[in-house]
């Protein structure tokens, strides 16, 4: 049988209006998350340098048929939709790394109590705990 340390609760003001309690996960535990994090901010970045060309407006070439210009055009707008799916991504992900600068990484933002950890292991840019986020709360 293993002891687990319980979780270290603490007030911590983040400015003049907002206290919040202090996430209990270690700080060992939020750098792995930093990483992981800033390993997929590279992806995405990646990927977005990569889909310039797809998502660029195609111009009214006579030469070609209007249907393959209506699949061109389908194919750049899916190109754009997932161009900012991805930059929601990043930013949400950017987010998250700014709250693990404050030390609230992992902490609902609606009911102030931790997130599961399988849950940041799923998805690191929650901010809210799985009851939040399906409104049982």
């Amino acid at each position: 049988m293993t002891l687990e340390r319980a979780p270290f609760r603490a007030q911590r003001r983040i400015d003049d209006s907002i206290t919040v309690d202090e996430f209990h996960m270690e700080r060992q535990q939020q750098e792995r998350f930093r990483s992981r994090i800033e390993k997929r901010l590279q992806q995405l970045e990646a990927q977005l340098e990569g889909s310039v060309e797809d998502a660029r407006a195609i111009s009214p070439d006579p030469g070609i048929g209007r249907l393959s210009r209506l699949d061109s055009m389908q194919m750049q707008q899916m190109a754009l939709d997932a161009r900012n799916r991805q930059k929601f991504e990043i930013q949400r992900l950017k987010d998250a790394l700014g709250r693990i600068d404050k030390g609230i990484y992992g902490t609902c933002q609606i009911c102030r109590k931790d997130i599961g950890h399988e849950r940041l292991e799923y998805q690191p840019d929650a901010v809210a705990c799985i009851s939040c986020a399906g409104g049982k709360r």
